[in-house]
Parts: C-alpha cells; structure tokens; sequence
C-alpha cells in the first residue's frame, strides 16, 4: 500500500526535462493546475512507461509482520518499527522522517524501506533484469533483518495475514497518509482495516512495451489474479484458529472497498486502452490531496473526475493530484508506468522468487503471453467476484463459474517454464518449488500448514509461527 517509492519515480518521469510550468507542446509539472482537459495527459503518462524488451526489469515487493518475542509476540509498536528502519540506512541522509517518525529508508543499491499502516515492515527492491540480482537484494534485505531481529529479540513472518494478532492489538503506524486513510476507509467495507494492519503481500512490478504489448499484459493480470492467489494462499489462520480460509488476505479484500479493489473493471473487456484505465481511475473516489508533505481530506471520496471539474473548498487540482491518485488504486493488477501484479500472499524467500519467474516467464515471452491470455477465464464481475470468493475459502480446490483453478494453474506453470526457457533458461530453477506444490503434491502453502496443524503439530500456533518465520 504503501507507494513512496513508485511514486517518486513517476513524479521524476513527469518532471524530466522541464524546469519550468507546462506551457504549450510541454509536459506539465506537478505543480501545473489541470483541469478536465489534461485527461490526454494522464494517458500519455502511462504510456510513457513503455521499454524495449531489451530494458525490460522485474521488480519485487514483499511485506512481513514483525513480532517482539519478549513480550508474548506482540506486534512490534512503531518506536521498535523505527528502529528496524534504522538499522537498515547507509548514513543519516538515507532517513526520511514525518513529523519527527521515520516512516522510510533508502537501504542502498536502489532499495527502500517503508511501513504499512499496521507496522508491517515493506522491502520494495530496485529493478533488475535478473532473477538471480533480485535474489541477491532479497538475501541481503533478510539478512540484515535477521541480524536486527537478533539483536532486538524481533521475529517476522512471512505470510499472507497475521496469523496470532486480534485487530485490537494492532499498533498503527503515525503516517500522515494513514490518518486520512483510516476513517475514510472504515466506511468502505467491514474488513477494510484489517486489510490495512492484518495483511501482507508479495508482488511483482513487470514493463510493458508497444500499446498491443501493454494492453494483453493488463488483461492476463488481472484475469489470472484469483489464480495466482490460489497458488500462493498462504494465510489460512486468524486470532491463533484457522479462519476458515486459505487465503485470509483475499477474504479480507473480497470486503475492501470495492471502488478501488479487486478486478479492474476494465480488464472484464478485451478491447481495454489505456484510455478505458484511465477512465476508471477518474471515477474512482480520491482518499486525499498533498500539499507540501501534508495529506488533507478535503476531496476525501470525492471522484477524481469531479475534483478535476470543480475542486474540493477551494483546493484546486495540480497534475500531481493524478500521480498519487494512481497509488490509491488497489486492484489485484494495477497500471502505473508499469504493472504492478498483487494478488499473492506473502511468502518465504523460495516462494516469493517463484512468484517472480512465474509472472516473468507468462508476460515476457510473447507466445506463452498469448496462450495463457486465450486460457484466461472470462468472467462477468459478478462471476469474478465468485470465483475471487470461493478461491480465498478453498485456493487450488475451489470449484466456481466453471473455472478448473488447479487445471489451469498446472497450465499456466507450464507455460511459465515454457515462456523462460525461451527468454531466460537459467532462471528456470526458481520455479522447482512451484513443479513439486503443483503437479507433485497440488497444493497450495495453506494446505500444507493446515495439514500439519491437524496432524503432527497437534494445533501448536508455536509450531505453525516457527514454520513462518523469515527472520
């Protein structure tokens, strides 16, 4: 949830090569004031985005829950999240601070540090071209955290949703964006704080190319987004108990404003543009505007649409409204100046980096992009929704709208390994995990942990947190 860092590579996209206000011809400013008119813009900003195949990158975003073991696991507080943040800069200059709260890092070689609104701790790696360079920033990244996780007497888990912790337990995290999102929000579905403090995702940020190219990426990822659950489901407990799902993230989410999370409703037709992206966002209501580093609720649920006809009590919009708007969309597949594909929970290290050449082998290969697009269900939103419900309950065995989620995911992890033996055979390795869960055993991780718990781990939360923890 949590876009610093993307946000500042759009604002610097927006900005390049103009040190003065829009004028006519130039691309404007984020202080330039726009109105219904710059609707073009918006679109040619996205498009702007677009790279060679030759540049193409993969990026990974992966969110944990940190526990302090000398205080019965409780949730880390924010003064011990700052510390963890901490730990991590090079110097002094690396420290981003609000109101006196370190709310980020800049952890080196391109990575950042930031913190979600329960305190879970949020790594987003620089874009590498490899698998094995996104490997390495993951190792050094849990390295040092198990390093201050030691020194600390902290534990962190990697998993989909917090496994031990009520929501009255939850320490929020004093982010001036947090305190505009939070009651705001909590009108907008009866989970939507959960899904604030009590989730954690894995995800993978993928370019595009030619306007064809971007159009068929959007769609595959958000019509394979439940898919993509179901095999990375990996939060099937709640307050110490099994919840009664796979993937207590996803359901936390299925009650999540539905305005903004989900399907994309564009993606339900094959003919999307980013002109029909671009429509969407500016229907979608606005959870604030910043000015000057300060968040303010004064077009709070207003659409962007109209903000943009007739401001909100004489706050005018600035083509800097449009890039933070972009990060309050929280659809399963998202379209910035890249993709961004976040509809797994999160996991260890294996399956985190199984996440990223499964996503990587379908997109990057033009054959495998094309038939795992022609295998990709077609569903109504209602049929969507369905399908999004019954695989948070069940993962690989759920069984709606006539869709064969373990067939397909057996389909789309040979197509995976198809699409990287064309474009990068040695990161085929990252996908063995993948080989024995799916066609060896089929299952998902929450089946695993779910049949230890009933079996030899005789219902030992211990147990089951052991087998989650990352550092």
């Amino acid at each position: 949830m949590d876009d610093r860092r993307k946000q500042h590579e759009e604002r610097d996209t927006a900005d390049a090569g103009h040190s003065g206000r829009g004028g006519s011809g130039a691309f404007p400013l984020l202080t330039d004031p726009v109105s219904p008119s710059a609707t073009p813009l918006f679109v040619e900003n996205l498009q702007r985005g677009a790279k060679p195949p030759g540049e193409w990158k993969c990026g990974v975003e992966l969110e944990l829950f940190g526990y302090d073991a000398r205080r019965d696991l409780a949730r880390l507080d924010p003064a011990q999240v700052q510390r963890v943040l901490a730990g991590f800069a090079p110097s002094s200059n690396d420290l981003v601070y609000e109101d006196g709260t370190l709310v980020e890092v800049n952890a080196g070689h391109g990575n950042r540090l930031t913190v979600e609104p329960g305190g879970q701790i949020e790594f987003s790696g620089a874009p590498q071209r490899r698998l094995t360079d996104v490997e390495r920033e993951l190792r050094r990244f849990l390295t040092r955290l198990g390093e201050i996780a030691a020194a600390e007497g902290f534990v962190f888990l990697a998993c989909g949703f917090d496994p031990l912790r009520a929501l009255q337990e939850q320490h929020w995290f004093p982010k001036r964006r947090y305190r505009v999102m939070r009651p705001y929000l909590a009108t907008r579905g009866r989970r939507a704080w959960d899904m604030m403090t009590r989730t954690c995702a894995a995800q993978t940020n993928l370019d595009y190319g030619t306007p064809e190219d971007l159009t068929k990426k959007f769609l595959l990822g958000n019509r394979l987004a439940p898919i993509v659950t179901a095999i990375f489901a990996n939060s099937p407990f709640e307050n110490g108990q099994p919840s009664g799902y796979k993937s207590t993230r996803a359901a936390a989410w299925l009650d999540t404003d539905a305005d903004r999370a989900g399907l994309c409703p564009p993606a339900l037709i094959d003919t999307f543009t980013p002109e029909d992206y671009v429509a969407y966002v500016l229907d979608v209501p606005m959870l604030f505007a910043q000015r000057d580093g300060h968040y303010l609720d004064a077009p709070t649920g207003l659409k962007f649409g109209d903000f943009l006809s007739h401001g909100a009590s004489g706050l005018q919009p600035v083509f800097g409204d449009w890039a933070d708007h972009l990060t309050t969309i929280f659809t399963d597949a998202r379209l910035k100046q890249h993709l961004e594909l976040r509809s797994a929970d999160g996991g260890n290290l294996q399956l985190t980096l199984a996440l990223q050449a499964l996503w990587k082998g379908l997109l990057y290969d033009a054959a495998s992009l094309d038939e795992a697009l022609r295998l990709a269900p077609r569903l109504s939103r209602v049929e969507a929704f369905a399908l999004r419900e019954a695989i948070a309950r069940d993962a690989l065995a759920a069984k709606d709208a006539g869709v064969p989620v373990l067939a397909l995911a057996k389909e789309l992890l040979r197509l995976a390994v198809e699409g990287l033996r064309r474009t990068a055979p040695d990161e085929l390795p990252y996908l063995d995990p993948l080989r024995e869960q799916l066609i060896e055993d089929e299952l998902s991780p929450a089946d695993v942990l779910l049949q230890n718990w009933h079996g030899s781990w005789h219902r030992s939360m211990r147990r089951v947190h052991e087998s989650l923890r990352i550092a």
